[in-house]
């Protein structure tokens, strides 16, 4: 059973469409649809396949839920919107960057973006969001923003993702019920503000470490502690810990590849993360010394000090560019 419905009602743009099936190959063919299946292989786990999809949407956003109840492997790829994924039951593997990741039933990531990718789904059910990659980058503010794939949202980042499903779903679901384009919009912006919040963002720090030899990958496991970690008082002894290295390995590692003590690398990331906040902030909510502290600066005046001279402008500046 296929059936797409459209409310067509004024300023309401959201689509409907349910589907339920028993027919592998017409399954493939719908979920390949979105998610670009290459060469899939798939394997019968039960005498009779099940699969059924549900989702509503308009050019921003959909929020879906689906089921197929099958051994899957394929490729796939999505090269315009950021999904994403939670797994209700089942079982599902994602490789990407020659790294495999179990997903876990109720935690959240966000699916590799732009870039081909493994799955292995088994007898699986996930709920996804779909967030239009060039509405999401306009919330954000840069054009080339993207998402760490796969990577745990935080305890505070799985709070509000989990506050906002919880809060608009039922009522963007409700297609019996019209929606105005304002509330639409604000609903869609609502979950693009928590994915922003919830997720990692995606590390252009990968690129600058060229190699695949072990000094390589503990430095980039250093470059990686540092990312998550750069709000808490962490130096150069914990970084070096976390990379398997000694202080001093650590020190000469990163002069060595990247022309930087561990003192610029921290520095450096967590000033960028300042400025990310304050381009994000309200300016009537955020407070310039507030996100100086969040982030480990101390003395507000040398951190306006650095923070010009690395953006050439000073955060206020920032904060009200917004």
């Amino acid at each position: 059973m296929v059936a797409t419905i459209d409310p067509r009602r004024p300023g309401d743009t959201r689509y409907y469409r349910r589907l339920v099936g028993t027919d592998i190959d017409q399954a493939l063919a719908f979920f390949g649809g979105d998610y670009d299946f290459r060469a899939p292989s798939v394997r019968r786990t039960r005498k009779q396949c099940h699969w059924d999809f549900a989702g509503v949407g308009d050019d921003r956003m959909s929020l879906r839920s689906s089921r197929f109840m099958v051994d899957l492997r394929s490729d796939s790829r999505v090269d315009d919107q950021f999904l994403v994924a939670w797994m209700r039951s089942g079982s599902s593997t994602i490789t990407y960057g020659g790294e495999s990741h179990d997903l876990e039933p109720g935690v959240p990531v966000v699916l590799p973006f732009d870039d081909t990718y493994e799955l292995h789904h088994r007898d699986i059910a996930l709920n996804l969001v779909h967030l239009d990659a060039g509405f999401l980058r306009s919330v954000v503010g840069e054009d080339d923003f993207a998402f760490e794939p796969l990577r745990r949202p935080s305890t505070e980042g799985m709070r509000a993702w989990q506050s906002v499903v919880r809060a608009h779903s039922a009522t963007w679901l409700d297609v019996d019920h019209e929606l105005t384009a304002t509330v639409q919009r604000d609903i869609a912006e609502a979950f693009a503000t928590a994915a922003i919040a919830a997720f990692p963002q995606r590390s252009r720090w990968r690129s600058t470490v060229t190699g695949s030899g072990p000094e390589h990958q503990r430095l980039r496991r250093a470059l990686e502690y540092v990312h998550e970690h750069a709000r808490e008082p962490i130096g150069t002894p914990e970084i070096a810990a976390a990379a398997g290295l000694s202080p001093r390995g650590l020190q000469q590692s990163l002069r060595r590849h990247l022309d930087q003590t561990p003192g610029d690398l921290l520095r450096g990331v967590r000033l960028d993360g300042a400025r990310a906040d304050l381009v994000r902030g309200d300016r009537d909510d955020t407070s310039v010394a507030d996100v100086a502290r969040a982030w480990g600066f101390g003395h507000l005046g040398r951190f306006s000090a650095t923070y010009r001279s690395r953006f050439g402008e000073l955060p206020s500046e920032s904060l009200r560019a917004r």
